[in-house]
């Protein structure tokens, strides 16, 4: 009896798994050139997956560089590979993107006879492609995590400056109080306490100030509330508060509001200094000039009779020589009279003591009589060009102090200006809700580097020190104090050195408003040239 034929003895049995396995299986011939190097191989036979996976049909009997054209630039060792197994008989394994395809493929490779080889190979572009989600993933959660990393290293760090800053904050002498938007406290230093006398739990979740404020009046805190929140700005200003135990104190405060990158307010940070003991030096200092000033006009007074008495002739003739002493001696007085009235001027002003008393006034009829008076007092000739308002009518002001702010105005145009060519003008008009008065000089002008100097007290620019050595800088000082702080109107000035000053003093049209005090500022009208 024939022996049976095996399934695997069949050549129908390796065809059909040829043809029907899932895996791309090709059988080929390299092609070697005269140096024995591989350059090219012929599919022989394929199956079906072959053709499927590469995309490309009729495969058999055509070179690789027909079928995947470009496979020797994209793949440079593909062809190599292939022919090192078909000569070894060594088989081979690896994966390779083919680009000319976009496809990534697993290959196996194997000899079963010299120069041909077998190939079976796996479309493995999805699993790469899972493969690299996976890892861009990976890096994508490690970059997570270092950034975790750091932004935990970054919070510890403001966490420890935070810590820094509480320390700092709770070791100021100032208080510091931390509201929200709506002005209610957040945080206060430890400051707070010691000077209000309130504890920080006490503060926190009440309004700001509520605790220790003196009432202000409304206008003060609907300005406040401008300035920082729809404003937006820094406010600043003294204020009275009360501490617990009732006592009432000075503050020197500065709101600032904190704004976010959209522009809104997210706090208001509020530091003030207890300045009462300040105050007080500043009262006795002044009430000291106050008195010292009293005391010291005396001995002028005396000395100025005695001097008018000597030059009058009553006590019989003087000689050539001791009328120009006499004459120097009642000079130098007058000008000591004028500092100490200076000196005493600005303690009252200082000291919030001098009163204000507006009357109908005609203020073209003080500046011509101040005129008047300078031109005698400096012994100088002047082109003097007017320019007044025709209606401009009466102005209801204190006629001392509008005299004593025309004089210094023009005496410093007189004082500053050269000596044979005094040249000015006066200008005095109505614009919109203000009455503006100019003196224009055209003498040496104020240095640029003083130009922000000149209302501080005592301050003397260099060029002016030389043309008028006896000046006290006291004048400019006391027009500012009188006319922004006592006034509400305003004061400035263009200058160019060497080519004059212009001083502008601004007053509302109302005019000046009545004020009590204990005593009037004084107005030297007879002061001597400054020689």
């Amino acid at each position: 009896m024939a022996d049976k034929i095996k399934p695997e003895d069949s050549p129908a049995f390796y065809k059909s798994l040829f043809e029907n396995m899932l895996d791309g299986l090709a059988y080929g011939q390299m092609i070697f050139d005269e140096q024995g190097n591989p350059v090219d191989y012929i599919y022989l036979q394929v199956n079906k997956n072959v053709e499927k996976l590469l995309g490309v049909k009729d495969i058999a009997g055509k070179r690789v560089t027909e079928v995947i054209p470009g496979i020797e630039a994209s793949n440079p060792g593909w062809i190599e590979t292939h022919g090192r197994v078909a000569l070894t008989g060594k088989p081979e394994r690896f994966e390779t993107y083919i680009k000319p395809l976009s496809v990534w493929l697993s290959i196996s490779l194997f000899s079963t006879k010299k120069t041909f080889f077998v190939s079976i190979f796996q479309n493995i572009t999805n699993q790469k492609r899972i493969e690299k989600n996976l890892e861009d993933a990976r890096i994508a959660a490690q970059n997570v995590l270092e950034d975790l990393s750091v932004e935990k290293s970054r919070y510890e760090d403001l966490a420890k400056d935070l810590e820094k800053f509480k320390l700092a904050l709770d070791s100021a002498s100032d208080n510091v109080i931390i509201t929200d938007p709506n002005g209610i406290v957040i945080y206060v230093n430890k400051s707070v306490e010691t000077v209000t006398g309130y504890r920080a739990e006490e503060a926190i979740g009440k309004k700001s100030g509520a605790l220790w404020k003196a009432p202000m009046p409304l206008a003060y805190y609907q300005k406040m509330w401008d300035t920082i929140k729809t404003q937006k700005k820094v406010f600043t200003s003294e204020i009275q508060n009360k501490r617990k135990n009732g006592s009432i104190y000075t503050a020197e405060i500065s709101i600032s509001p904190i704004i976010n990158k959209n522009g809104e307010v997210e706090f208001f940070v509020s530091i003030e200094r207890d300045i009462t003991k300040e105050k007080e030096i500043d009262q006795a200092k002044d009430e000291f000039m106050s008195l010292a000033s009293h005391q010291l006009r005396t001995p002028p007074s005396i000395i100025g009779w005695y001097a008018e008495t000597l030059q009058s002739g009553d006590l019989g003739p003087m000689n050539e020589k001791q009328a120009e002493y006499v004459g120097e001696i009642y000079k130098a007085n007058q000008r000591m009279v004028a500092t100490i009235n200076s000196l005493l001027n600005i303690s009252r002003i200082e000291m919030g003591t001098f009163s204000i008393t507006p009357k109908e006034i005609d203020v073209k009829s003080i500046i011509d009589e101040t005129l008047k008076e300078l031109m005698s007092r400096f012994h100088r000739g002047a082109e003097v060009k007017k320019d007044y308002d025709p209606n401009m009518g009466s102005f209801n002001a204190d006629p001392e102090i509008m005299a004593i702010i025309v004089d210094n105005l023009l005496s410093n145009a007189f004082k500053y200006s050269p000596s044979n060519n005094v040249k000015i003008d006066i200008a005095i008009k109505k614009e919109n809700d203000f009455l503006v008065l100019s003196v224009k000089d055209y003498g040496i002008g104020i240095p640029p580097k003083d130009q922000n100097k000149i209302f501080i007290k005592l301050f003397r620019a260099d060029n002016a020190v030389t043309a008028s050595p006896d000046g006290t800088g006291l004048g400019l000082y006391m027009i500012k104090k009188i006319i922004v702080d006592g006034l509400g109107g305003k004061i400035w000035f263009d200058s160019e050195e060497n080519k004059g000053t212009t001083f502008y003093v601004s007053f509302p049209v109302s005019g000046m408003k009545e004020k009590s005090g204990t005593s009037k500022l004084i107005w030297t009208s007879n002061n001597p040239p400054v020689l």
